[in-house]
C-alpha cells in the first residue's frame, strides 16, 4: 500500500513539473528579456512600527517588510534568547561544529566550499556560554539549527508559543513544524537562496544583515538549474554583495534589498523572494513558515521543491 502511495505521489510530481517546466522557461526568457536595459539599485527594507500595524496586511501586500517591536508585541520577548534556552536544555547534550571563518555558510549550503574545523559533544549550556559570553575560537564560526523535534521536545514547546501567538493576528495556515531555532556566531552566513513558501524571521537576540530580491530578478541571480537537486541555491558567491560585475554581468541589473535585523525586529519574507543573511552578533532568530496557497504550485518558483520531492520520492522506492 506504501509503494502504491508512494508512486501516486511520484507520478502526480512528474506531472506537475511537466506542466512547470515551460512556465519557468517562459518566466526566466521574459524576465531576462525586460530587465536587459535596467539599472540594479539598492533599496533600504521598510521598516513600520508593530504597534498599530496589521500583521495579516503586511503579509499580504506581498513585499519584504521588517516589523520593528513585534517580538513584543506578541508576547515572545522572553523566549528564544540565551537565558531561556539555558533554563528549558542547557543539560542536553548536542554535537556542535566549527567552521573556517573565511568560509562561514550554514549546513544547507548546497555545495559552497565550508571546511570544518573540529566537531564534539557539548551541553547547550556550554554552547551557549561559548556563544554569547567567551566567545568563539579566533578564525571560526558556528551556526547550529533545532528544528522542532529537537532538545528533546524543548524547541517544540518554543514554537508551539510563537505559532499561538502568531495565529492570533494572521489568518494565514501556520507550519510550526518546518520551522526552527537558529544560534549563529558573528560571520555566519546564509547563502542566497529562495523558498516556496511565506515566513516570518523572529531576531530574539543580536543583529544580523540581510539582503534580499524579487522574484522577477531570479533570472539576474545566477540559480542553479531548478531541476538540480540544489535548485535553490545560486552560485553567486556565499555574500552576493562580493560578487564582481565582470563574472556575473546580470546581477547589475537587479534590484537589492538591504536591511538589519535588531532584537524585537521580525522580517517578512514572501514566497520565492531570494534572500542571505549574515550575523553581525553572535544571535538568535527564528524562522516561521506559513502554507503556502492553491497559486504556489504553479508559480515557476516552484519548479525547484517540485524537483526536490520528485527525487526524494524516486530514491525512497529505490530503497524498498
Amino acid at each position: 500500500m506504501k509503494r502504491v502511495r508512494a508512486l501516486v505521489v511520484g507520478a502526480g510530481l512528474a506531472a506537475l513539473i511537466a506542466v512547470l517546466t515551460p512556465i519557468w522557461l517562459a518566466h526566466h526568457l521574459a524576465t531576462r528579456i525586460t530587465g536587459a536595459r535596467r539599472k540594479g539599485t539598492t533599496t533600504e527594507i521598510e521598516r513600520i512600527d508593530a504597534a498599530g500595524s496589521s500583521l495579516d496586511a503586511v503579509m499580504a501586500a506581498g513585499r519584504p517588510v521588517i516589523v520593528e517591536g513585534l517580538v513584543d508585541e506578541l508576547g515572545l520577548s522572553g523566549i528564544a534568547t540565551p537565558d531561556a534556552l539555558r533554563e528549558i536544555a542547557g543539560d542536553h547534550r548536542i554535537n556542535v561544529t566549527e567552521f573556517d571563518a573565511e568560509r562561514p555558510y550554514f549546513l544547507y549550503s548546497g555545495g559552497y566550499d565550508t571546511l570544518p574545523l573540529d566537531k564534539r559533544p557539548m551541553a547547550v549550556r556550554e554552547l551557549l556560554d561559548t556563544m554569547f559570553d567567551d566567545g568563539v575560537a579566533d578564525g571560526s564560526v558556528v551556526y547550529q539549527l533545532f528544528g522542532i523535534t529537537s532538545l528533546d521536545g524543548q524547541a517544540a514547546t518554543v514554537l508551539d508559543q510563537v505559532d499561538r501567538a502568531v495565529k492570533s493576528q494572521v489568518q494565514m495556515a501556520t507550519e510550526p513544524r518546518f520551522s526552527g531555532i537558529w544560534i549563529g556566531s558573528p560571520g555566519a552566513v546564509t547563502p542566497l537562496h529562495h523558498d516556496a513558501w511565506p515566513g516570518l524571521l523572529f531576531q530574539t537576540h543580536g543583529n544580523k544583515r540581510v539582503a534580499m530580491y524579487a522574484p522577477s530578478d531570479r533570472t539576474h541571480l545566477s540559480f542553479r538549474s531548478p531541476l538540480r537537486g540544489e535548485g535553490r541555491w545560486s552560485d553567486l558567491p556565499g555574500r552576493s554583495g562580493d560578487a564582481s560585475v565582470s563574472d556575473y554581468p546580470h546581477l547589475a541589473r537587479a534590484e537589492r534589498f538591504e536591511g538589519t535585523l535588531a532584537p524585537g525586529d521580525v522580517l517578512h519574507i514572501p514566497a520565492f523572494w531570494a534572500h542571505e543573511m549574515e550575523a553581525e552578533t553572535a544571535n538568535i532568530s527564528m524562522p516561521f513558515r506559513f502554507a503556502g496557497t492553491k497559486a504556489t504550485y504553479l508559480n515557476p518558483g516552484f519548479l525547484r521543491p517540485a524537483s526536490e520531492m520528485l527525487r526524494k520520492q524516486v530514491a525512497t522506492l529505490s530503497a524498498r
